[in-house]
């Protein structure tokens, strides 16, 4: 199941991202004083996008290989929920 998901979410994130930095990247290659305000923040934005999506891509996926390892994870697909403590009488 988390093999299916990471391929199926694979495309868009990667997509998004890419686009994303395709966007930023002419700001980050201007030279005019105007821009070199902003650049910085562009290059913060670009390197954090990168490194969230490397995240998203490699270390979610394994994240949930490795809970479906012990079981972990059958609980959360089949929509399980703890069951609420019982409440506590007024009168103890």
């Amino acid at each position: 199941a988390a093999r299916l998901a990471a391929r199926q979410r694979f495309r868009a994130i990667l997509l998004t991202s890419l686009t994303t930095v395709a966007g930023l990247l002419p700001l980050l290659t201007e030279t005019s004083l105007q821009a070199q305000v902003l650049l910085p923040l562009v290059t913060s934005l670009v390197f954090g996008l990168f490194s969230a999506t490397l995240l998203v891509l490699v270390m979610v996926p394994t994240l949930y290989v490795i809970l479906d390892d012990y079981g972990l994870t059958r609980a959360v697909e089949e929509g399980e929920t703890r069951p609420a403590p019982a409440p506590r009488s007024a009168a103890a």
